[in-house]
């Protein structure tokens, strides 16, 4: 899916700020993790609506993709879910 990204230029290339998807306009507080694919730059951050997106970036066209995204409900069902398999 494509998405908006406000974004700044540093040592690491391209630093997501914000980014605007289905209407909602989501701030940036945590880069997670970077990596590098063949052709796209990719960063898993934390928003302000405590989400985790996976943002894959193609930096030749310069346009963003959502991979990825959980919820914070999500995150909590995972994580119960994970502890009644331990148990």
């Amino acid at each position: 899916m494509r998405i908006q990204v406000e974004a700044h230029a540093d040592d690491g290339g391209v630093t997501p700020r914000n980014l605007c998807w289905n209407e909602r306009r989501v701030g940036i507080v945590d880069i997670i993790d970077r990596w590098y694919g063949p052709d796209y730059r990719y960063v898993k951050v934390k928003g302000d609506d405590a989400g985790v997106y996976i943002l894959r970036c193609d930096e030749i066209r310069n346009e963003w993709a959502l991979i990825m995204f959980v919820s914070t409900r999500g995150q909590a069902l995972s994580q119960a879910l994970a502890t009644q398999a331990a148990c």
